[in-house]
């Protein structure tokens, strides 16, 4: 048996049970059901355990086919998938090549866009290896894809997602990725959920976000990305803004004309009493820098268009009176 081969004996019969299975699961859905039938995801664990670069890439390229079963009625064991899928996402390039991953990436793709599999993709321990994987130009737009799904349809994915350390990097360096329009449009979704639906954690990936220059790269998209990535960029924007203004309202008050030194307290010498309004004070000036350079950017876009419609019409105008008979 075919499913029996791939379990045991050496890496070529491994390899070649593996190529078989995968013509039969082509394009058929009732092989890929037998297959699953037949106990192959229950061998996964064994498999991977030979560490055969040939055999993981044609079981990607299995598991790719008939992970499509979680858009069917058929009741895919996700969770004897998902270990391995992770485990070759998690691998270095040295040990797994790109193509290998993306393949591992479509199947993943495949469980996240269903409800019933997105909740055991959010907690595989997947998010770290895609967060990782989005930083590389060959696997990054299918990876922010991936994110993108389990971060709509799962809460406790956002909130996995918020608190992964690696997510802040990851988020802004896809957002200045201005070849790739799709992995901005991917990043900037995943922000606004990220901001909206992280809690506590949220808030703490927006901040580390601004810390490592996320509101240059949104004013750069916001200005040159596409119309779906330039509209969710001013939203984040305007996000940045709000937060800075609640933050500031909330240790607002009466104001009196001597301002605390951000040095300490001007009374009993304890320098605690100044370092809260100092860091208000720190808030307000970011906030108001933030506002300058966002109106100066918007100023010049604005008059780069004008000035170019002008010309236009001069061109135009000039052409005309020149085609007048004399």
């Amino acid at each position: 048996m075919l499913v029996d081969a791939g379990g045991g004996g050496g890496a070529g019969a491994r390899t070649a049970a593996a190529r078989a299975l995968l013509e039969l699961a082509r394009g058929t859905h009732r092989n890929k059901v037998l297959i699953v039938k037949a106990g192959l995801l229950k061998k996964l664990p064994l498999l991977m355990a030979y560490r055969d670069l040939a055999t993981s890439h044609d079981l990607a390229l299995l598991l790719r086919s008939v992970s499509s079963l979680a858009n069917t009625d058929f009741p895919l064991p996700s969770a004897d998938i998902l270990p391995f899928l992770v485990t070759i996402l998690s691998s270095t390039t040295a040990d797994v090549p790109a193509d290998t991953k993306l393949s591992c990436l479509a199947a993943l793709g495949n469980l996240s866009a269903n409800l019933e599999h997105v909740r055991a993709v959010a907690s595989s321990g997947a998010v770290r290896a895609l967060f990782t994987l989005s930083l590389d130009e060959a696997t990054s737009e299918a990876a922010l894809s991936v994110l993108t799904d389990v971060a709509a349809a799962s809460a406790a994915g956002r909130r996995e997602m918020a608190k992964d350390e690696a997510a802040p990097g990851a988020l802004v360096e896809a957002v200045a990725r201005h070849e790739n329009a799709r992995c901005q449009e991917h990043a900037t979704y995943l922000v606004m959920a990220l901001a909206h639906g992280g809690g506590d954690a949220g808030r703490e990936l927006m901040r580390r976000m601004r810390r490592l220059g996320a509101v240059q790269a949104l004013l750069q998209v916001s200005l040159l990305g596409s119309p779906l990535a330039q509209s969710r960029a001013a939203k984040i924007l305007r996000w940045f803004k709000d937060d800075g203004q609640d933050r500031i309202r909330a240790h607002s008050g009466p104001r009196t004309e001597a301002t605390p030194s951000c040095h300490g307290s001007d009374g009993d010498g304890d320098g605690d009493g100044g370092t809260k309004p100092c860091h208000n004070a720190v808030d307000r000036i970011v906030k108001q820098s933030l506002d300058r350079n966002m109106k100066s950017i918007m100023r010049r876009a604005t008059a780069s268009v004008d000035m170019t419609a002008h010309a236009t019409k001069l061109l135009v105008a000039s052409s005309s009176s020149k085609s007048l008979p004399a």
